[in-house]
C-alpha cells in the first residue's frame, strides 16, 4: 500500500509530539484507506446526509413563509426581470441564496417552492462529505467519518433542512472553509484561492460572516500562523480571490439599489428591535413602531428606516449598558441550546407552514422531538467545551480557530438579534470541533480525558442553569414599555388616500405601509379606553370610496360586552363593535365616504375595556387598523 510522503518541517516550526496532535509521526502515519473502504464510507455518508433530509422534505414539506417566501420571490424576480432588478428584497436579503435559486429555477419545470425546498435539503445533505473529503490525507479515517456522521445525523438541522433560509445555505460553505482551515494546519500548507472563494461565498450568503469567519480564512490560506516563506504572495492571492467576487456582488447591488455594499445594511434597524424597552418578552420588537415615537420622520421612507436607525439603537444601548450586556450574555448562553427546538416553528408548527394533510403529523412530530432536541444541544455544548479545552491545552490551531469562529458567530447574534436559525452555522462548526477533539482526546491519558469530560459537564450546566436564570432576570428587569406618543402614516397601493395618525393611548406594536397594530401599554388597572388612534384622513387624487377596517381578534377570558371597538368621524361615533361577543377573528369595516384631493376627515378609533373584565383580556383589547378601498355594494 503506498505511503504518503513524510511532511518536512523546519526546526523552527516543528511541533512537539508530546503536546501537539500533528507531530511528524502522526502525519506520516495518516495513510489513505483502501479504495473500497473509502467508497463505502463515502456512500454511507451520502445516504445518511441525503435520505432523511429529502424524505422529510417530501413527507412533511415546509411551505415557505415570512422571509423564506421572500427569498423564493427574490429568486423569481432575478430570473424573470434580470440580475440587477430593484425592489424591496435587496433591503432585507443577501444575494447568495436567491441568486443560486434563480439559476435552478431557470431549468426546474415544476413548482418553485418545491424546487427551492428540495435544493436546500439536498445541499445541506451533501455537507457531511466536506470534512470527509477535505481531510483525506490529513486526518485518520475515523476522524473524517466521525465529523461526517455528526453532520449527517444532526437532528436539529435535519428537521430544519427543508426551510429555504439563508442560514441553511451559508452553513455549507462555512463547513467547507472550516474543514479547509483544519486541513491547512495539519498538512502545513495554505490554500489561498480556495480560502478566499469560500469566504466570499459565505459572506454573500450572510454578511456577518465577513467578521465571524475572518480567522478561518487566514488559517486556511496559510497566513495564521504563517507557513510560507513569502506569505505576502499568499495574502495577495487570498485577498484577490475574496475581493473580486465581493466587489462584483457590490456592483450588482449598486446597479439594483444605488448603494455600493455587500449586504442589506439594516444593522441599526435590527438592533433597535432588540434593545428597545419591552423587547425581551418576545426577543425582538418592531423597530418601526419604536421609531415612530422617537424619530417618526424615518418611518416615511423605508430606506431611511433601514439605514438611519443605528444612532437610535446606540442611544438605547448607552442608556442601559448593564442591562444590554446581561441580555446579550443570556442570549449567548441560552440560544445554542434552544436553537433546534426554536427552528421547529419554521419547519413544522408555524401557521401556514404545513398543509391540511400534514399539519397533524407535523405537530405530533414537533411535540415528540422538542425534548430530545434540547438534550442533543446540551450534549453538543458539553462536547464542544471539552474539545475546545483539549485544543487549547495542546495548542491545536485547527480546533481553536474553528471554535473561535463559532463563538464569534454566536456572539454577533447574541448582541444583535438572537433567533434560533441564526445559530445553525455555529453549531455546524462546533460539531467539527467535537470530531477533532475526539481525535485529540484519544491521544491523551485517561485522567486527561476524564478532566475534559468534567469540563464539558460543567460548561453544559452553566449554560442550562446560568443561561436560564439570567434570561429570567433579564425579562423581569426589562422596562415595561412606557406610554409614548407615536406618529405614523398609513397608505395602501389600492388608493391614494392616507391616514396620518397619532397614538397617545396604547402602544404601537406593529407598523406596515397600510396597517398598524395598537395594544394597551400594560395590563390596565381600571377600565375605559386602553388603546386609541386619532387620525387625519387625506385624499390624494380623484374622489374614491374608502373604508377603515378594524380587526376583531378577541381571544380573552371575559364575556360579551367587556371589550368594545369604536370608530368616530369628525367627533361623531359612527360604529361600535362588541369584540368579546364571540371568539372569532375577522375584519369589520366602517365606510369613510368619498375621499378626494380636497378631503380632510378626522377619524378616531379606540378600544374600550369595560369595568370588571378579566385580566386575561388585556393583550387583545387593542386595535389593528387599515385603510382600504370600500368594497362595492356597501
Amino acid at each position: 500500500m503506498p505511503r504518503l510522503p513524510v511532511v518536512k518541517f523546519s526546526s523552527r516550526l516543528r511541533p512537539n509530539p508530546s503536546t501537539d496532535l500533528h507531530s511528524d509521526a502522526v502525519i506520516a502515519g495518516v495513510r489513505p484507506a483502501s479504495t473500497g473502504l473509502e467508497l463505502a464510507w463515502g456512500a454511507a455518508l451520502l445516504v445518511a446526509g441525503l435520505v432523511p433530509r429529502l424524505l422529510l422534505a417530501v413527507v412533511l414539506p415546509a411551505q415557505p413563509i415570512s422571509d423564506f417566501r421572500g427569498i423564493i420571490d427574490f429568486a423569481l424576480a432575478l430570473r424573470d426581470k434580470g440580475l440587477t432588478t430593484g425592489g424591496y428584497y435587496w433591503d432585507v436579503f443577501n444575494i447568495g441564496p436567491p441568486l443560486v435559486l434563480s439559476w435552478l429555477l431557470r431549468v426546474w419545470p415544476g413548482s418553485p417552492d418545491d424546487a427551492a425546498r428540495l435544493a436546500t435539503a439536498a445541499v445541506t445533505g451533501l455537507m457531511p462529505l466536506l470534512p470527509f473529503l477535505l481531510w483525506r490525507g490529513a486526518l485518520p479515517l475515523r476522524t473524517r467519518v466521525i465529523a461526517g456522521m455528526l453532520l449527517a445525523l444532526w437532528p436539529g438541522q435535519v428537521l430544519f433542512s427543508g426551510v429555504v433560509s439563508q442560514d441553511n445555505w451559508v452553513t455549507v460553505p462555512t463547513v467547507a472553509l472550516a474543514a479547509l482551515a483544519a486541513r491547512a494546519w495539519f498538512v502545513r500548507k495554505g490554500y489561498p484561492v480556495a480560502a478566499g472563494l469560500l469566504y466570499a461565498i459565505s459572506v454573500a450568503m450572510r454578511q456577518e460572516m465577513l467578521y465571524a469567519l475572518l480567522i478561518l480564512v487566514l488559517v486556511a490560506a496559510g497566513l495564521l500562523p504563517s507557513r510560507q516563506a513569502r506569505w505576502w504572495r499568499a495574502a495577495t492571492v487570498c485577498l484577490l480571490s475574496a475581493a473580486l467576487p465581493l466587489l462584483l456582488h457590490a456592483w450588482q447591488r449598486k446597479q439594483a439599489t444605488g448603494a455600493f455594499s455587500i449586504g442589506p445594511g439594516h444593522l441599526g434597524y435590527t438592533l433597535v428591535g432588540t434593545v428597545m424597552p419591552g423587547a425581551t418578552a418576545t426577543g425582538w420588537g418592531d423597530p418601526s413602531s419604536y421609531a415612530t415615537s422617537v424619530a417618526p420622520e424615518l418611518t416615511r421612507s423605508r430606506y431611511r428606516l433601514f439605514h438611519e436607525t443605528l444612532p437610535i439603537a446606540l442611544a438605547e444601548v448607552r442608556r442601559r449598558p448593564g442591562f444590554q450586556l446581561a441580555r446579550a450574555t443570556a442570549a449567548f448562553l441560552r440560544h445554542p441550546i434552544t436553537s433546534g427546538g426554536d427552528n421547529l416553528y419554521w419547519s413544522l408548527t408555524a401557521p401556514g407552514v404545513q398543509g391540511d394533510r400534514t399539519r397533524a403529523r407535523a405537530l405530533k412530530l414537533a411535540l415528540a422531538v422538542q425534548g430530545p432536541l434540547t438534550l442533543e444541544a446540551i450534549l453538543i455544548q458539553g462536547l464542544f467545551a471539552g474539545a475546545l479545552l483539549a485544543g487549547c491545552l495542546r495548542r491545536n490551531v485547527a480546533i481553536i480557530s474553528i471554535a473561535l469562529a463559532a463563538l464569534a458567530k454566536i456572539a454577533i447574534h447574541a448582541a444583535l438579534v438572537a433567533v434560533g436559525r441564526f445559530f445553525v452555522p455555529a453549531l455546524a462548526m462546533e460539531l467539527l470541533v467535537v470530531a477533532l477533539g475526539v481525535e485529540q482526546a484519544l491521544r491523551m491519558s485517561l485522567q486527561a480525558r476524564l478532566g475534559l469530560l468534567t469540563a464539558g459537564v460543567l460548561a453544559s450546566a452553566t449554560m442550562v442553569i446560568g443561561g436560564g436564570r439570567l434570561t429570567a432576570w433579564v425579562r423581569s428587569h426589562d422596562e415595561v414599555a412606557p406610554q409614548r406618543t407615536y406618529r405614523f402614516t398609513l397608505r395602501s397601493w389600492q388608493h391614494r388616500g392616507s391616514l396620518e395618525c397619532t397614538v397617545r393611548t396604547g402602544e404601537l406594536q406593529r407598523l406596515g405601509n397600510d396597517m398598524a397594530a395598537i395594544a394597551p401599554v400594560r395590563p390596565p388597572a381600571g377600565c375605559g379606553v386602553v388603546a386609541a388612534a386619532d387620525c387625519l384622513l387625506r385624499g390624494g387624487g380623484p374622489a374614491e370610496a374608502l373604508a377603515l377596517e378594524v380587526l376583531d381578534d378577541y381571544s380573552g377570558v371575559a364575556g360579551p360586552g367587556t371589550v368594545l371597538q369604536r370608530v368616530a368621524i369628525d367627533g361623531t361615533q359612527v360604529a361600535v363593535r362588541d369584540a368579546a361577543a364571540d371568539a372569532s377573528t375577522d375584519w369589520w369595516s366602517t365606510p369613510l365616504g368619498n375621499v378626494g384631493s380636497d378631503t380632510l376627515v378626522r377619524v378616531r378609533t379606540e378600544a374600550l375595556l369595560r369595568c370588571g373584565a378579566g385580566a386575561g383580556i388585556w393583550p387583545t383589547a387593542g386595535l389593528d387598523i387599515q385603510l382600504v378601498r370600500q368594497p362595492e355594494g356597501r
